[in-house]
C-alpha cells in the first residue's frame, strides 16, 4: 500500500492542514474554497480506500484484514465527520478543528501501512 496514491493521501490533507493553519491564525472561518479543498482530499481519500480494498482481495498472505478495512473506513469518515461537525461554525474554531482532521488523516495512513505490512 504505498505508491503515488499512498503519497497523495499523506500529502493532501496536510497541504489542506496548513490552509486551516493560516485560516485560524487570521482568525477566519473556512470559506467555499477551503470546503472545496476538502472535498478533494476526500475524493483522493476513498480512491486510496477503494484501491486499497481491490489490493486486499487480490493478496494471497494473510494479515490484519478487519482492522485493514476498519481503517480505511474510519479513513474516510474523518474529514466528513469534522465538516459536519462544524458546519454552521463561523469561527476560528471551524479551521481549528478541520486543521486537527487533516492532522489525523496521515497518521491513519502510515497506520494503514502498517497493517498492510503485518507490522
Amino acid at each position: 500500500m504505498t505508491g503515488p496514491l499512498a503519497t497523495a493521501a499523506i500529502a493532501a490533507p496536510l497541504l489542506l492542514g496548513v490552509w486551516f493553519l493560516v485560516l485560524a491564525i487570521i482568525n477566519r472561518p473556512p470559506a467555499r474554497a477551503a470546503w472545496i479543498g476538502v472535498a478533494i482530499v476526500e475524493v483522493v481519500l476513498l480512491g486510496f480506500g477503494v484501491w486499497g480494498v481491490v489490493e486486499m482481495a487480490q493478496r494471497t498472505t494473510d494479515f490484519a484484514q478487519l482492522e485493514f478495512v476498519l481503517y480505511l473506513v474510519g479513513l474516510a469518515a474523518v474529514l466528513p465527520v469534522a465538516g459536519w461537525w462544524v458546519r454552521d461554525e463561523k469561527s476560528r474554531a471551524a479551521a481549528v478543528v478541520l486543521l486537527v482532521a487533516c492532522l489525523v488523516v496521515p497518521i491513519m495512513v502510515v497506520r494503514v501501512q502498517q497493517v498492510w505490512a503485518g507490522a
